[in-house]
């Protein structure tokens, strides 16, 4: 088995940390999101899946390297799979927040044209 160096394995690692920065800064947006960013609705749409998507691969990538060791009768380190744990349960409560958060905005938005008709 030919073996990484340790210059393949660092530009891994700040590749993925690209990869996670670049999500977060797409998803940034939506931290904060009110009624006013109607206007950018389309933009904040791709924005949010794309970086929905490279979050959601990146967890999947990280799982795979955290646990596919233990099918080689190797044994994970508890802290690396507690932390895909911690990652993978961070993912899906961002998920919850923004879809809760996005509900909320329609149905004010719906509350307010019902009742202003004009």
């Amino acid at each position: 088995m030919k073996e990484r160096t340790f210059a393949q394995l660092s530009t891994g690692f700040w590749v993925m940390l690209a990869f996670f920065l670049l999500a977060l800064w797409l998803v940034s947006p939506f931290i904060k999101i009110d009624a006013s960013d109607y206007e950018h609705a389309q933009t904040n749409l791709y924005r949010l899946f794309f970086g929905l998507f490279i979050l959601i691969i990146e967890l999947g990538i990280l799982t795979f390297e955290t646990f596919s060791p233990q099918g080689l009768a190797r044994r994970v380190s508890n802290f690396r799979a507690i932390a895909v744990f911690i990652f993978g349960l961070l993912l899906l409560a961002f998920v919850i927040f923004i879809v809760a958060q996005s509900a909320v905005i329609y149905l004010k938005a719906g509350l307010s044209q019902i009742e202003s008709p004009y």
